[in-house]
């Protein structure tokens, strides 16, 4: 049975070569043939194609190359460039050039003391000044003018008030000034910045060298016809403060109105205030000099302390003051009249002006406070000159002369040492 079962099969295996080999006629009736054809050769050629020619196979090919080749290029070539080129050389070219300018300009820009370096600079160039310089010029008819000259100096100095002296500047521009009110006398006037009359703020005649306090809210003055003397029973010069720029009368208290008792400082003329609150003048009580008083509002109350002396024997008269140094003239301490300045406690005396065969004084501070200006004949003729802060070479910015031909002073009680000059922003 089984042989012939295997027999059977053994048939039916033959038959199918058979038929394979005769072409697989009996398979291949109707569509398969077309269909085949269509698969093989119409449709799936074309559509091929374009999915060969549009995969990113070409273009990514580029791409892969090059994100893969700058790998080991980017570490040769690059690394070189960037570290030792780049940022070296940009270190090397800057910090020489941030370690050389700062010495350069601080002179020029602190606005506070300078330091130093800054004071060892030979001569001052005209275009490093700033600010305005205002001056009286004797008018010739027994009046001064007041005159002003722009910094740096390209334009020539022009009038600003008549009949008027002895100018001192805020620091935002204003100008306390003494000048003649007709039937008052001289007493102290306000002008704007821009030079425009504001008025009179105090009536008494006589009032004399007033002086801004630091807030630029009031001032402090002299006045030689106001209070007698209590050893002589003579009237004499006094320092007076107010408190406000009101006139006296039309404040609100009586302490403010009675300036005469409350505002009375002491014996002396040509007052200055510092930027601690500390009043310095010159006075002839005991010994001529300079005197300061440590706290202005103190001397109102009982116990107030009295001035200190600050420079004994001198005939000096301060002018400005700036920091801890006030700025004065003297014409007996080294022999002739120099312009000085010295700190509020005695120390360090300057010599600024630094000419011993002409007459000096009257010494100002720029605002930016490097500078100081103060006036000389050591030409031949006055002017107005600027050295730096601490003493050095000087250089002229005005002509007096030019402007009064004769004489830019006045004699007597109108003689050059007992004015003044500012400069203010």
């Amino acid at each position: 049975m089984f042989v012939k079962y295997m027999q059977a099969i053994g048939i039916i295996m033959v038959a199918i070569v058979l038929t394979a080999c005769n072409g697989g006629d009996q398979f291949s009736s109707g569509a398969p043939s077309p269909t085949a054809t269509s698969i093989s050769t119409a449709t799936p050629q074309p559509t091929q194609t374009e999915a060969v020619e549009l995969t990113p196979s070409p273009t990514a090919t580029p791409e892969i190359r090059l994100a893969s080749t700058p790998s080991p290029t980017a570490t040769d070539e690059p690394e070189p460039t960037a570290t030792v080129t780049a940022s070296p050389t940009a270190t090397a070219t800057e910090t020489p050039t941030a370690t050389t300018l700062p010495p350069t300009v601080e002179p020029t820009f602190e606005p506070t003391t300078p330091p130093a370096t800054a004071t060892t600079a030979a001569i001052p160039s005209p275009s490093a000044l700033s600010g305005r310089i205002a001056f009286p010029v004797d008018d010739g008819g027994g009046f001064y003018d007041i005159w002003v000259i722009e910094l740096p100096p390209d334009n020539p100095p022009f009038q600003i008030l008549p009949r008027a002296r002895q100018p001192n500047f805020s620091d935002d521009g204003r100008l306390l000034v003494k000048a003649f009110g007709g039937d008052l006398g001289e007493s102290i006037d306000l002008l704007d910045a821009t030079y425009t009359w504001q008025g009179i703020l105090n009536e008494s005649p006589e009032d004399s060298y007033p002086f801004w306090d630091p807030d630029n809210l009031r001032y402090t003055y002299s006045n030689s016809n106001l209070v007698k003397d209590p050893d002589t029973a003579h009237l004499a010069p006094y320092i007076f403060t107010t408190c406000s720029l009101q006139i006296p009368r039309f404040e609100n208290t009586v302490e403010c109105q009675d300036f005469r008792q409350w505002g009375n400082i002491d014996v002396g003329e040509a007052p200055v205030w510092t930027e601690d609150d500390r009043i310095v003048f010159f006075s002839y009580k005991g010994e001529d000099g300079l005197y300061v008083v440590d706290n202005a509002l103190m001397l109102r109350e009982a116990g107030g302390l009295g001035p200190k002396r600050l420079l004994v024997g001198s005939n000096g008269r301060p002018t400005d003051t700036a920091g801890s140094q006030v700025f004065f003239s003297a014409g007996d301490i080294d022999g002739n009249w120099e312009a000085y300045a010295i700190d509020l406690d005695g120390s360090n005396l300057i010599n600024l002006s630094q000419s011993p065969a002409s007459q000096d004084g009257l010494p100002t501070v720029s605002p930016d406070g490097n500078w100081v200006a103060f006036v000389s004949d050591r030409d031949g003729s006055w002017g107005i000159w600027v050295a730096p802060r601490t003493g050095g070479e000087a250089i002229k910015v005005v002509n007096l002369s030019e402007i009064n031909t004769r004489s830019p002073w006045g004699t007597g009680d109108r003689a050059w040492m007992l004015e003044r000059i500012s400069w203010g922003p």
